[in-house]
């Protein structure tokens, strides 16, 4: 069924937003593109972990990358991907008491994909 296609589609689309990882990830380079260092010091997570997500993110067509000699860029290539998790962040963001540090972190991250 056609329809089935679509919500599968749809599914895979979404669970990319799943892995707090890659949030981080794309907190790290919507704003610029970022090599594969920057976006490891940006994350906390292991080049191993990073390399792995944006792989997939880069699959997904969310993100894209360029070298320059050994130094790998990333950047965003999907910005309605961006602007759905931006969004997702605000609602969350709008039910959390305002006092506490995720709640910035999280407005803080939905101004910065503007």
């Amino acid at each position: 069924d056609e329809l089935h296609a679509v919500f599968d589609a749809v599914a895979r689309y979404f669970s990319l937003l799943s892995e707090p990882t890659r949030l981080r990830i794309l907190h790290a380079i919507c704003q610029s593109e970022q090599s594969v260092t920057a976006i490891v010091a940006a994350t906390g997570a292991t080049q191993t972990n990073v390399s792995r997500h944006l792989a997939l993110l880069l699959r997904a067509g969310v993100v894209g990358r360029r070298r320059d000699g050994k130094t790998v860029y990333y950047a965003v290539a999907d910005p309605d991907f961006v602007s759905i998790c931006r969004s997702v962040c605000v609602r969350i963001a709008g039910r959390i008491d305002a006092s506490l540090p995720l709640k910035r972190d999280l407005l803080g991250f939905a101004a910065q994909v503007r």
